[in-house]
């Protein structure tokens, strides 16, 4: 089958759509690489686990990811890795759930928004973000506080939260509405390297 081109609308759950991508990424990618993109940019630590969720399965980044959770015994499990987006039989309107940090529960849904042909020599163009707004999350802190934050900015300019998810020495206050697409794309594909070396090499170290 040719390589085809799925355009998702990824929103950050329960923070009133403030913060939000349209992405298109390659029919080859895998749900692992969707979710490393996602946590790329959404401006993330890239350092807990995720998970995702389609239709009845919850996959994981490795088996011993769900060894010792409370799943039912029942219920479909299985590995992020295995699965290519173009092998899923996703149809216009489907929701991939990610979850990211099981203990903070940051969610993002993952709409599928079309899907289209790869031009002809334009497989490095992707992954690409098309669209989006809000600066990004805020690691280890739930949505609704990110929204309290965000209304706060509005209010007065202000979030009074400092976070880089890179590290700085002077860590700058966190301003949602400093997003900036064209940066974001410059820095995409070395962005999700770096988290994909990052848990792909923990997952072989375990």
């Amino acid at each position: 089958m040719a390589i085809q081109i799925y355009t998702f609308k990824i929103t950050y759950a329960d923070c009133d759509n403030r913060i939000w991508r349209t992405a298109a990424v390659s029919s080859n990618y895998t749900l692992a690489e969707l979710g490393y993109m996602v946590l790329a940019t959404f401006d993330t630590m890239a350092y807990h686990l995720f998970e995702m969720k389609y239709r009845d399965t919850t996959y994981f980044l490795a088996e011993e990811d769900f060894e010792d959770l409370p799943y039912e015994e029942d219920e479909k499990c299985d590995l992020l890795k295995h699965y290519k987006i173009g092998k899923l039989g996703m149809n216009i309107g489907d929701t991939i759930e990610m979850i990211y940090d099981f203990g903070c529960e940051q969610v993002f849904n993952i709409e599928l928004l079309e899907i289209g042909d790869m031009p002809r020599g334009y497989g490095r163009a992707y992954p690409k973000i098309l669209d989006g707004a809000g600066r990004g999350i805020v690691d280890d802190m739930p949505a609704y506080e990110l929204l309290e934050a965000i209304k706060k900015t509005d209010a007065d300019g202000h979030s009074e939260i400092f976070y880089s998810s890179i590290g700085f020495d002077k860590v700058p206050e966190w301003n949602y509405r400093k997003y900036d697409i064209n940066t974001d794309n410059c820095l995409l594909k070395g962005t999700i390297d770096r988290i994909r070396d990052g848990y792909e090499d923990c997952e072989h170290n375990i």
